[in-house]
């Protein structure tokens, strides 16, 4: 009886130690695999937020901004697993949900230095910052959002005043007035995107409407910002504008 009662128990308790075993097997494979899937994750992460970059200096924005979305992503619980074990300095989501409202921005901004409409990239910025959790960041790309807004209006506004055979004195100049109003907040901001914008615009309504006055003052805020910040692509094609 005795040895019955301990093969009962001995049995008992290897079956404890099996099961144990088999909690302890399938917990580490399962570990294993959010590991493995948090790895490719970030693997993947890297890819796309590399090739968004590479499209962008390609001049192919469409396609670096789905790959941005795609790097967005790539964001879960088995990613975290796998930065929490694996050492190295990583994108966050919020770094990367900021950039994908920049690059909206960037673009809304090109599509105006053209005079042309803004429109789809100000709406997509408008949506992605929705994304953006630190208030702070996103009251301060919600205020540019809201320049290049209004910088679309006044694009709208004088592609509708060009085509007008006798236009008011009046409309031109408040026209260019709510302009430089708005350029006034965009340099205290220190909103280079607006500022470049505002003297394309100048200089577009100086030549369409011929009032000196608009090209002498596009001139000298181009002196200024070129001073500043230094040249780059567009304040070279503003100052061509200028000369020709």
């Amino acid at each position: 009886m005795k040895n019955k009662a301990l093969n009962n128990r001995f049995g008992g308790a290897t079956g404890i130690v099996i099961a144990v075993i088999l909690i302890l097997v399938i917990a580490g494979g399962s570990l294993g695999y959010t590991y493995v899937t948090g790895k490719e994750l970030q693997e993947n992460q890297t890819e796309y937020w590399n090739k968004a970059f590479t499209l962008f200096s390609q001049k192919q924005p469409e396609f670096a901004y789905l790959e941005l979305i795609k790097t967005r992503s790539t964001f879960n619980e088995s990613l975290n697993f796998y930065r929490k074990i694996a050492t190295g300095t990583y994108l966050t989501k919020e770094e990367v949900n900021e950039a994908i409202v920049l690059i909206c921005q960037s673009e809304a901004y090109d599509n105006l230095f053209n005079l042309e409409s803004a429109e789809s990239w100000i709406q997509k910025a408008k949506m992605e910052i929705e994304y953006v959790d630190d208030g702070e960041t996103r009251l301060e790309l919600a205020n540019y959002i809201s320049r290049a807004e209004a910088a679309d209006k006044f694009c709208k506004t004088y592609r509708e005043y060009i085509k007008k055979e006798n236009l008011e004195d009046s409309e031109y100049q408040e026209l260019v007035k709510n302009s430089l109003k708005v350029g006034t907040q965009a340099v205290s901001a220190n909103d280079y995107d607006y500022t470049i914008f505002e003297i394309r615009f100048l200089i577009a309504c100086g030549k369409s409407f011929e009032e000196p006055v608009l090209i002498a003052e596009a001139r000298q805020q181009l002196f200024d910002i070129t001073q500043a910040k230094g040249e780059d692509e567009k304040t070279k094609i503003l100052w061509s504008l200028l000369r020709n």
